[in-house]
Order: structure tokens, then sequence, then C-alpha cells
């Protein structure tokens, strides 16, 4: 741009200060110089050295002509004219983009060339010529290292700043889109913006998954360049092909790939695709390696910048930020929906013993005439009632607890099959017409909180009964150095995909449609409770059918007697 305005002005010199018309070749080349000094300055990649050079030439051969025909042709003197030479001669040198020095050289050998020239047209003494020589070779090569010294360092910190900028607007372009967008267009927009903050001719966001049993990745969002000569197809991936690159992104540590250092056979698969270099650097959300975000480049084997990695690392960390965003978004959703189960499933619980307390309450208050058989059995029903009541209401009473870290645990020597009598007494009273109940085993004790093994068990053998066949056998024993009790029954079990998830709280499977369903809490409480006490609860399939393991700490027993085996009693 400065060269576009200074040419027009040494042409409007040459116009407004010759003395006399112009000839046409002068008309010619002022505004040729004009003309090209306009157009120079349109291009979106300018390349002024012709110009300065054409320029340069102009004004010497315009000075020539004058000594030569002995007539005015320019409004610049020699001295003017020797001086305008050489900063055209700087400017040249400095403009090219490479071999400087042969430029310079040339530039100022031409320079002196002209000034022997125009000295033996003036005729000069050689010491003169040869002192401006010696000038302008001297202050062409020394002028142009030194201005071009200046230009690089100033093009350097335009570069560094213009860099920062694309950086910074990138930065600010990738938050906006993560903080306005909530679905996967989120971390697409951010990508798209990333890359263009940089020299890179691919950049990617991948997220860590499971293939075949080993961690992998695979990319979720990525943008390129258009031109970009690679294939990018490599979308998935096992890091058991890249364990240096998986400890670094374990160890929260950026990690740079050049595919010309890697080993078969992932120096292929990288050569196969046309990456030549890589950077990525991991993606957290609360401590857990969750993905990584990276540049790759296609056409050369380049080095990173340290404002590149940098700006990586505020991505990942906002990445990370937005996908910890989403997953308490997830978790309050799926905390709500439990919650509205929670409440429907406890109202329907507790509104159907309700209604038969309240309901036949009524009728012995009401009710005229009724003979002692019949009171015996409404009241037999309200106290059923009233029992299974107050375990639902128990088992969110201590899951709530358990929660807020307020449940005590109070361990004692027990003997498990008094435990198991005790609970199976109950239940008799509660299931009088259902099932067959089987109890094996004693002389095994346990160390264990009374109340809260009586709780776990009640809730097995109830599960058992209401859901399970019609034998539900209970045995006692020792194994692998745990204190044992498992409930089976000959019913058709859990679904295998449904092992696990039977333990999750409020969870309530849909196995058994003709039993009403359960608030889905009690095998939930009964494994903390288990674990609390230094046990666990499994759910396990044996010859005996389908049940419970609960596994204590084993002490002595109280009794001495062998294992023996109960008869059958009706439930």
């Amino acid at each position: 741009m400065l060269l576009a305005i200074a040419i027009p002005v040494v042409a409007l010199i040459e116009i407004l200060r010759i003395g006399h018309p112009l000839l046409p070749a002068q008309w010619a080349g002022n505004v040729a110089l004009t003309l090209w000094a306009v157009h120079v300055a349109r291009l979106p990649k300018p390349n002024a050295v012709p110009l300065v050079l054409a320029t340069m030439w102009y004004t010497g051969v315009l000075i020539v002509i004058e000594e030569v025909v002995g007539a005015q042709a320019t409004a610049f003197d020699f001295t003017t004219a020797f001086g305008l030479v050489l900063l055209m001669s700087v400017l040249a040198g400095t403009l090219v983009p490479r071999h400087r020095l042969v430029w310079s050289g040339g530039l100022a050998l031409s320079a002196a060339l002209w000034v022997v020239a125009m000295g033996a047209l003036r005729g000069e003494d050689a010491g003169t010529m040869s002192m401006r020589a010696i000038i302008a070779v001297g202050g062409v090569i020394f002028t142009t290292a030194l201005v071009s010294m200046l230009f690089d360092q100033l093009a350097e910190a335009i570069r560094k700043h213009d860099r920062w900028a694309r950086l910074q607007d990138a930065i600010a372009r990738c938050s906006e889109a993560l903080l306005v967008h909530s679905d996967a267009s989120a971390v697409a927009e951010a990508v798209k913006a990333l890359l263009e903050a940089t020299d890179a001719d691919y950049a990617y966001v991948d997220r860590t998954v499971e293939i075949d049993g080993e961690p992998g990745w695979e990319i979720i969002a990525d943008a390129y360049e258009p031109d970009n000569p690679g294939k990018h197809d490599w979308e998935r991936g096992r890091y058991s092909l890249l364990p240096n690159m998986y400890e670094a992104m374990l160890g929260g540590r950026a990690f740079v790939v050049h595919t010309r250092e890697l080993s078969e056979p992932v120096r292929s698969m990288y050569e196969d695709d046309g990456i030549q270099s890589e950077v990525l650097v991991p993606i957290f959300v609360s401590g857990v390696f969750r993905g990584s975000v990276g540049f790759a480049q296609y056409r050369d084997d380049r080095r990173w910048s340290e404002a590149e990695i940098q700006t990586l690392w505020r991505a990942s960390h906002m990445i990370g930020a937005y996908w910890g965003r989403l997953d308490a978004a997830a978790e309050l959703r799926a905390s709500n929906e439990s919650k509205d189960r929670l409440l429907a499933s406890v109202s329907h619980e507790i509104r159907t013993p309700l209604t038969a307390i309240v309901g036949l309450s009524e009728e012995i208050a009401s009710a005229r005439g009724l003979g002692d058989e019949e009171l015996d059995e409404l009241n037999s029903i309200i106290a059923v009632q009233s029992r299974e009541l107050a375990e639902l209401v128990e088992d969110l009473l201590v899951a709530s607890r358990a929660d807020f870290g307020n449940l005590s645990i109070r361990p004692e020597r027990i003997d498990l099959r008094g435990q198991v009598e005790l609970v199976v007494g109950g239940l008799r009273e509660s299931h009088r017409a259902s099932k067959v109940l089987s109890l094996r085993g004693n002389g095994v004790g346990a160390l264990a909180d009374p109340l809260r093994v009586r709780q776990i068990l009640r809730n097995l053998i109830t599960n058992a009964v209401k859901y399970g066949g019609d034998q539900v056998t209970i045995s006692i024993d020792e194994f692998r150095g745990m204190a044992r009790v498992t409930v089976f029954d000959d019913g058709p079990g859990v679904p295998l995909q449904e092992t696990d998830l039977i333990f999750e709280r409020y969870y309530r499977s849909a196995q058994s449609p003709t039993q009403p369903g359960s608030v889905g809490i009690g095998l939930s409480v009964s494994r903390q409770l288990a674990e609390m006490m230094g046990g666990t609860l499994e759910y396990v399939v044996g010859d005996g059918g389908h049940g419970f393991e609960l596994c204590l700490a084993l002490v002595v027993a109280h009794r001495s007697e062998a294992t023996a085996a109960e008869a059958p009693s009706r439930a």
C-alpha cells in the first residue's frame, strides 16, 4: 500500500517539476508505473519487487538519457536519483522472500555499475566514481541486511499477533458454541473454530469407548481444510496399538506424533491415512479420562507451537466442563425420574396396606355381632399389613440414612440359623398359604449386626416367596472362609440382562406380572447393608435353582453340631 502511494507521488513530482512538457514516452512510463502500483495494491497477496525494480531502472534510465542528450528528462538531479536508486535497491532486496543476500549483492552491483556509468558520462575522476560505487555496494548490502532483519522481526511480530488473535477468537467461539448448544452440534462447532485458529489440516475430538473389551477411542466431531489431501477414514481404534499415547492421556500430558518416528504396524496406519504429524491432549471429566482433542497435519511433518498446544488445553478444559454439565443434567433428569418413580411406587405400596388396615379397622369398629374367630382373622390381617408397611418404611429410612452417612452398624457374634428362624417365623404369619420353606444347616456363627442381618434376610426370603417358585430353600454353611446364607427357589429366576440392574436403587423388574410391583429398594438396601458389615450379596445360579448368596464375616460357631436338614414346613 505504501508503494502504491509513493510511486504515483514520484510520477506526480515528475509531471509538476519538469519545467517543460513531458515526452510521450515519459507520460507512458509514469502512467504505467501508477497503474501498476494500483494493480499491485489490489492483489490479495501483492508482490511489489518487480514494481520497485522497474521504478529504480526507470529513474536510472531517465538520468542516463538526460546526461546523454543534454536535455532535462526528469525532475530529479543525479544526487537525488542516486539516493532514490539506492533506496529502491534496498526495498527490492528486503521484499524478496528468499536469497536476500544474493539479491542484495546483485542490486548493489547494478547500482555500482550505474554509478560508474553516470560518472563516466559526467566526466568524473576515478576516485569519485570508486567512492560512490563502494558506497552503493556497501550501503545497499548493509542497509538491506539491517532493514531485512527489522522487516523479519516486524513480520514475525505481526504473525504472532495475528496467530494470537486467531487463537483467542477460536477459544471465544469454542466457548460460545459449548455454552449456547446442548447437543452434538456444540462440539462440532467448537472443532471448526479450533481449526480456523491454526494452520493445521485437521482438527478432531474423540471420546473413549470399549472395543472388544479393550479401551479405545472414537471420533465424534472433526473438521478439515477443503484441499486437505488426507483420507479421514480412521474413525476409531484401540489404545493397545498406541500404549505410549494412552499412558500420556491417562497421565494428563500432551502427546505429539511424528509418523516417520513410529514403528509398525502403527506407522503404516498413519501413512495410509496420510497423517505426517499429530498433537493431542486429553479431556478429563471429574478426574476421569473421557477423550481427547487434537490437530493433525497431512502436508508436512510440522512442529507444533506452544500456542497451539495451549489452545488445545484450553479447548480440552472447556469440552470437559461441557461434558460434565451434560452428565450433571443427565443425572438430574435420572434423579427426577427416580424420584417420580419412587413417589409413585411408595404411594402405591403404602396405599395397599393402609387401605386394608383402615378398611378392616372400620369394619371391626362398625360391625356388630362378629364372632371371636372372625375378629381374630381380621386382626391377624391388620397385623400382617401393618408389618409389611413397617418393613417398607424401615427400608426407606435405612436407604436415606445410609445416603447421608448416618447409618450405624453394631456388629456382634450371632447364630445365623437363629436369625433365619426369626425371619421365617414372621413370614409364616404374613404368607400363610403360599410356598414351602426349607431350612438347611446350623452351627454357623457370623460377626454382624443382627438387626441388619434380619432386614437383609427378610428382603431375600420375601422376594423369593413373592416372585419365586413353590419351593424356597434357605441354606446356612461356611464358604471360602465366610459365613454364607443362600436363598434359592425353583422359579424362572432373574433374566440375564437384569442380574446387575436388580441391585440398583428403585429398579423394578417386570418378570412377574402376576405379582404387584415393589418400590425396588429392598435388594439395593440389602447389598448396601451387607457391604457395610464387610460382606457381600450376589445373585447366583446353582443346582438348587436361582437365588441370592449372602456372605458375612465368619466366627466360631455357637454349636458343634454338623450341618443338618430340617423337614420342610409350609410357609
